[in-house]
């Protein structure tokens, strides 16, 4: 019989991204206290008890798979554990987050049920009743406002975004037992992990960014060296890596990184939703423009429009001298 539960896939364990999980659990919980029903969780991996630990308090029920079959992600086998949960309570919504777990398991499952499945969601809203996803459409240039006339409805959330801080339910927990799926057509050999260059953007407290407008490649040292001194890192926007000076774990934005340091400086950038999605939960904005119309200036709390060559030394120069106990006068 069809209910109104949500089911939400986390994630937890080797080659996996936690850092999707909140942003399900508050979504998750949005969706089922406005239809009247639960919210469950299912997990698997091996090992993962700490994580089911941390999870359980803030759903009404948690599903676990820990075992060493689960070491790995497996397709085929995260698939039927899924499916098999979705088939036993005919929920209203099965939520993903949009990793690259998400990204293969959920197509996958909305395939085997036959409906649809709305991607890389920033937003779900409640209108008059009825719920909608929002996703961003032609490189977050366009916002497209999804119906999902289907049971259950799927779909993989981002990462980033605002949300509630989550209600403690203490869950039940009950153990999913580990079995492969005998219609497999292939197995994993081994899992690698991606190699990360320099410091992970979403961690740092600090952030520079450069975008377009700082002209050539080699005036990327300004930012760089903005960020150095404030002990923070350098990003960049989206072109910058459609043009092959950076690679993606430098980039800010929807098809890039979610940031939230509590300052975030862009220095020759626009300000397209593409990349205002990635940054704008950041405490202090400070944008750098010479376009006094520039969108950026929208979200940003503190704008200095101006050559971003004169501006962003001379910034460099002042954070250093304070820092020296010597205040830079021009």
């Amino acid at each position: 019989m069809a209910g109104n539960d949500v089911v939400i896939v986390c994630e937890a364990g080797m080659g996996q991204t936690e850092a999707a999980n909140a942003r399900l659990i508050a979504m998750g919980a949005h969706l089922a206290g406005h239809w009247g029903g639960r919210l469950v969780c299912v997990l698997a991996g091996h090992g993962i008890e700490a994580m089911a630990a941390e999870t359980r308090p803030f759903v009404d029920e948690l599903r676990v798979a820990d075992a060493p079959l689960h070491a790995h992600y497996d397709a085929y086998v995260h698939l039927k554990i899924v499916q098999e949960l979705v088939e036993e309570l005919q929920p209203r919504a099965v939520l993903f987050g949009h990793t690259y777990i998400g990204m293969d398991l959920a197509p996958r499952l909305a395939s085997r049920l036959k409906v649809g499945v709305a991607s890389n969601c920033f937003e779900v809203k409640i209108e008059n009743g009825a719920v909608y996803f929002m996703r961003p459409m032609y490189r977050g240039r366009v916002h497209a406002k999804v119906a999902m006339d289907c049971r259950p409805m799927i779909a993989t959330l981002q990462i980033g975004g605002a949300q509630s801080p989550p209600v403690r339910r203490a869950g039940i927990v009950k153990t999913i037992a580990a079995a492969p799926d005998p219609g497999a057509r292939s197995r994993p050999v081994r899992t690698m992990e991606p190699s990360r260059e320099g410091i992970d953007i979403t961690k740092a407290d600090i952030v520079v960014a450069g975008g377009r407008g700082i002209g050539e490649k080699e005036n990327f040292t300004l930012v760089s060296d903005l960020a150095e001194a404030l002990g923070g890192v350098p990003a960049c926007s989206r072109p910058l890596v459609d043009m092959g000076w950076f690679g993606t774990h430098y980039q800010v934005g929807l098809s890039g990184n979610t940031v939230k340091p509590k300052l975030y400086i862009a220095c020759g950038i626009s300000g397209a939703v593409e990349h205002v999605q990635g940054m704008k939960e950041s405490g202090i904005v400070v944008a750098i423009n010479k376009d006094p119309d520039a969108p950026i200036f929208k979200v940003a709390h503190y704008g200095i429009v101006g050559n971003l060559h004169e501006i962003v030394p001379e910034l460099t120069r002042e954070v250093r001298a304070l820092k020296a106990g010597k205040p830079h006068s021009k």
